[in-house]
């Protein structure tokens, strides 16, 4: 846990506990057939299933699975939640009955995968009549120059303290140039761009909702290490906060986005 954002509650509030309550604000009814595609160690496919819902977690991650099996069965609450069941599998070869799943969900998983109009044809047959699609997604290609400035300060600022593992540039312009060129350029696997997603998603399904988030500070909490709690916990509020008002505000442009819609007649 010391080097995840799950070492602190306060950063869980903040991150995963967050997305959490889009993701149950999204659902309608009781005792669904819920599918998570990319469940990761399970904690959002658990809490659904404590809500009473019938849940099934795919990951091809066999080592993050036997955390996630390892959980379930160690779940206080095991004999008051719905079934639980996770399973390693790569979705693109993982098969269930067409019309099973009255929700499909996707957390910050659809970026990674490769042709995500195929993955989201995939969650459309898997879905009943009226079937919902869940998606809470991290669109990386839409970082600005000036998140980019807002990143540097934040995080320039940390480093000069100590309370911050990584080192940029002394100069802000080559700062935020690095900052950038991670976002952009620096990563070896592939990942899907915003219009990729949103595309499928669109043609595939009804929009019911559509939101930005906060998604930057996420990195920052990562690296982030103030040995006094009470002020990384105000840090981090303070952080999360001023994020949420630039988005508002339309001062940067935001990388997570939520998207909430029905299962269309294609």
């Amino acid at each position: 846990m010391k080097d995840s954002l799950w070492r602190q509650p306060y950063l869980i509030e903040l991150t995963y506990a967050d997305n959490f309550r889009r993701v149950e604000d999204s659902i309608r009814g009781r005792n669904l057939k819920i599918l998570e595609v990319g469940c990761g160690t399970g904690f959002m496919s658990l809490e659904l299933a404590r809500m009473g819902h019938d849940v099934v977690g795919i990951d091809p991650n066999d080592k993050i699975i036997r955390i996630a099996r390892r959980t379930m069965e160690t779940d206080p609450y095991g004999k008051s939640r719905g079934d639980l069941r996770y399973e390693i599998a790569d979705f693109n070869k993982w098969s269930d009955d067409p019309g099973t799943y009255d929700v499909v969900l996707f957390s910050r998983v659809l970026h990674d995968l490769l042709h995500p109009g195929k993955i989201l044809s995939r969650a459309h047959h898997l879905l009943k009549n009226g079937g919902r699609l869940i998606c809470l997604e991290y669109a990386y290609d839409r970082i600005d120059r000036r998140a980019a400035t807002w990143l540097y300060q934040i995080r320039r600022a940390l480093e000069l303290t100590g309370w911050y593992s990584s080192h940029l540039p002394v100069d802000p312009r080559e700062g935020v140039d690095a900052i950038m060129n991670d976002a952009l350029y620096g990563r070896k696997e592939h990942i899907n761009k915003f219009e990729e997603m949103r595309h499928p998603l669109e043609q595939l399904f009804h929009g019911e909702h559509f939101s930005w988030h906060c998604y930057y500070c996420w990195d920052v909490f990562r690296e982030m290490r103030i040995p006094d709690q009470r002020r990384e916990k105000a840090l981090a509020g303070l952080f999360n906060g001023m994020e949420q008002l630039l988005i508002d505000s339309l001062e940067i442009q935001p990388a997570l986005f939520h998207f909430m819609g029905t299962k269309a007649t294609v």
